[in-house]
């Protein structure tokens, strides 16, 4: 079986080209060369689909913007060529043009994106995921670990928050009124 990474390629991809291969889902576009996804596994994507429910149902409620799942690519890092894609995001409302949801990728930093790491994430790759959202606008990112089932906070210059177990869950800036509690967001023991 061909897959994208055993296709020999002279030149680096540019994200018109990513975006276009039927086959790229599991990929994201680093600085023109393919760097594939690792899959999520039934718990993580479990508690991705939790977390979209209930920003979703906020959103919907309120008005605050848009919920985006893990096929999103974002295209706002300094090199063209490049495409990372959240688990999660959230973009405020007033943020895309015209409010328009693109039908490629987005070209403006989300205000929220979460991570949520399964078995096969590398504590350093997801570190590097991070320091890159908040190195290029993005206002917030949460880690959550399901099988700990706690999430780490991260803002640009701030400490990192630690939640688990019970504890609220609270948005912030046009996510301001959102709160679950963190347990919630995981299967039932």
């Amino acid at each position: 079986m061909t897959t994208l990474l055993s296709k020999p390629r002279p030149k680096p991809w540019t994200i018109d080209e990513f975006m276009a291969m039927p086959d790229s889902v599991g990929f994201e576009l680093v600085d023109g060369g393919l760097t594939e996804r690792k899959s999520m596994g039934a718990l993580s994507d479990y508690v991705a689909a939790q977390i979209i429910i209930a920003i979703g149902y906020f959103c919907k409620q309120t008005g605050a913007g848009h919920v985006f799942g893990a096929e999103s690519t974002y295209r706002c890092f300094g090199n063209p060529n490049t495409g990372r894609r959240a688990d999660v995001s959230f973009i405020a409302k007033g943020r895309l043009t015209d409010e328009r949801i693109p039908e490629g990728y987005i070209t403006v930093p989300a205000n929220l994106v979460i991570e949520v790491v399964s078995p096969n994430d590398l504590a350093y790759e997801v570190e590097d995921k991070v320091a890159l959202y908040l190195s290029n606008g993005f206002d917030e990112v949460w880690v959550i670990y399901p099988n700990t089932q706690s999430l780490h906070v991260h803002r640009k210059g701030a400490s990192i928050l630690h939640l688990e177990g019970d504890q609220k869950v609270e948005g912030r800036g046009p996510l301001a009124g959102f709160s679950c509690v963190l347990s919630d967001l995981f299967p039932p023991k």
